[in-house]
């Protein structure tokens, strides 16, 4: 069961930007809001009871990781837009990454010699991606943000840390997507973005996003924690920009550009050495 858990999960997380791109018709900043609002509502009954006896360290604390995951979904949603979904899940996928070289020098957390190896092969493979702007619908302008995905990510990974010593995944999230939200929401009203008055097909994308990646995704893959341990968990999850790379062909009519393969080859392979070197994994779907 719990395997079968793990692998609906993923799935449902690797469908993500192939519903952003269907969703069209909603500004970027108007994705990430809703999907963080409704998200933040859709669990708060199931947390209530903890939110009533989480103390304030810990809701600050979510607050603040909010503040990064509402930087995550803007840019990397943003990318989607802008580049082709493979650059774009591979870029995001170097949250790990971002989270090693962090907790090395704001936590003083040592990295063994194979973690820092792991990096620079991660890194490679993205200085390959970044290369391969212009050809077959790859950015640089969106590579750039699907990066900035990851490392913002870094930070709501980092904040769960301090935060999940009291607080369950799903009060966690609660608090993170709501301050997410809100943060979202300030900055769709100060750039006039619409968060209404769409097409019944991108609201329908939305929906999906919401219950798909967003709670099934998520929820799914934390529950599996439980009884497979986290490094299992995160290399599993490399699967996903795999799977998110052959949906866009299958469904957008979307081609890798034959930069993508080694580029992407080698960020998976970084993080996954990267992972098996570290104590605390990081686990983070899109």
């Amino acid at each position: 069961m719990p395997w079968t858990v793990l692998v609906i999960g993923v799935l449902a997380a690797s469908g993500s930007a192939i519903l952003i791109r269907y969703a069209d018709g909603a500004h970027p900043l108007a994705i990430s809001f809703w999907r963080c609002a409704l998200g933040s509502v859709a669990l708060a009954p199931f947390a209530r009871g903890g939110l009533r006896r989480a103390r304030a360290r810990e809701v600050k604390i979510a607050a603040l990781a909010g503040t990064f995951l509402a930087v995550h979904f803007a840019t990397w949603i943003w990318s989607v837009r802008m580049t082709s979904v493979a650059a774009s899940v591979l870029l995001v996928s170097t949250t790990p990454i971002f989270v090693a070289l962090a907790a090395r020098w704001v936590l003083d957390e040592r990295l063994k010699r194979k973690g820092w190896i792991g990096i620079v092969v991660a890194m490679g493979g993205v200085a390959v991606i970044a290369a391969s702007a212009g050809n077959e619908g790859v950015s640089l302008g969106g590579n750039l943000l699907a990066l900035a995905g990851g490392a913002a990510a870094a930070g709501y990974a980092l904040g769960g840390r301090g935060a999940l010593k009291r607080l369950d995944i799903l009060e966690y999230a609660v608090l993170a997507y709501g301050s997410a939200a809100v943060l979202l929401l300030i900055a769709c009203l100060v750039t006039e973005t619409d968060l209404a008055g769409f097409d019944s097909d991108t609201w329908w994308a939305i929906a999906g996003i919401v219950i798909g990646p967003q709670l099934m995704g998520h929820t799914l893959i934390n529950w599996s924690l439980k009884d497979i341990d986290t490094t299992t968990v995160s290399v599993t999850m490399l699967a996903e920009p795999v799977i998110a790379t052959i949906l866009a062909f299958i469904l957008l009519s979307e081609t890798p550009s034959a930069w993508i393969y080694p580029g992407g080859l080698a960020i998976l392979a970084g993080i996954a050495v990267v992972t098996a070197t570290r104590r605390d994994p990081v686990v983070i779907s899109e």
